[in-house]
């Protein structure tokens, strides 16, 4: 191997453009493109009905797009359906786990369905390294919600695939079970695999390698999160001291301003920069006080998402 191809990057997990579907005509992913390389992790973020459940979805081959080009693990994701199911790591927003069987069973069962040789040796393998032993002869039904999910992240991972896709991994846990999940996707990453995980949860999606912001089924930004937010055009205010949280309409008024939202006590204000003397005489004349913040993943998210909308100037 020439020096050349040492430095090349490695192959793309996912690489797809141009994706688009439609249900009963109603637009859900309209314009798609993303690329994914082994080791990263990708954030999908962006409010309800962004379109991203439905792009997870068609990359995981459960759903074929109606238009678009590219592979996922090396299968044409227009027509990769079950070759792509097979070698996918899919965890849906939803348990999908049969309440009847235990935990075991439930283990060896989707084993099995992956046709691994000696399901009942590979479920308990399982069940040791996700810590679920105490749990192994319980029903899925009578879980808790953490220890469900934890099962179910458990039977997503149970063939080893090199790309996982997990829709909401660490809703309504607590600190120490999304440590956990955390954990496992990092080890994953560690060794060579590749991540997509869908999160409302801006503190998730800033541990990701990258961060795909989604809305109307259009994917508005791809970056590191860090950049994401200090390559943002707007500067981060916060206003406090008095009734602040609820100054939003003293703010609001101002050119400039590009959006404001209450941080606790607080109000925060995104404006552009030529507004900053205007905000300066309408804080102090309102007995306020304005200190300048960094800017976050969540200005930017929340700024690229209103911007997008209909009717809303840039």
């Amino acid at each position: 191997m020439d020096e050349a191809d040492q430095s090349a990057p490695p192959e793309a997990v996912v690489a797809v453009r141009r994706l688009a579907k439609s249900f009963a005509r109603r637009p859900a992913v309209v314009d798609v493109s993303l690329d994914l390389h082994p080791g990263e992790v990708l954030g999908f973020v962006g409010p309800n009905g962004a379109g991203k459940t439905t792009t997870m979805r068609i990359l995981a081959g459960l759903l074929r797009a109606d238009a678009g080009e590219g592979h996922v693990l090396g299968h044409d994701v227009m027509a990769g359906g079950r070759a792509v199911g097979r070698l996918v790591g899919y965890m849906p927003q939803r348990l999908a786990l049969y309440p009847d069987l235990t935990v075991l069973e439930n283990l060896r069962f989707r084993a099995a369905v992956y046709e691994l040789p000696d399901p009942k040796r590979v479920a308990l393998a399982a069940i040791e390294a996700f810590d679920l032993g105490a749990f192994r002869a319980q029903k899925a039904e009578a879980l808790s919600g953490g220890w469900a999910r934890r099962l179910q992240l458990a039977a997503a991972l149970i063939h080893a695939p090199r790309l996982a896709m997990l829709d909401e991994p660490t809703a309504g846990l607590d600190a120490e079970s999304r440590q956990d999940v955390w954990r496992r996707i990092a080890e994953m990453a560690a060794g060579g695999g590749s991540v997509i995980i869908n999160t409302h949860d801006l503190a998730d999606a800033e541990q990701c390698t990258r961060v795909a912001l989604f809305n109307r089924g259009l994917v508005l930004a791809v970056g590191e999160p860090v950049a994401l937010a200090e390559g943002a055009p707007f500067k981060a205010l916060v206003v406090g001291g008095g009734e602040a949280h609820g100054a939003a309409p003293v703010f609001d008024a101002l050119e400039g301003v590009i959006a404001t939202y209450v941080q606790g006590q607080r109000l925060r204000v995104l404006c552009r920069p030529d507004a900053l003397p205007a905000i300066r005489r309408r804080a102090r004349a309102a007995g306020l006080t304005l200190e300048d913040s960094q800017n976050r993943l969540e200005d930017a998210a929340f700024v690229l998402v209103r911007q997008s909308l209909p009717g809303v100037a840039a």
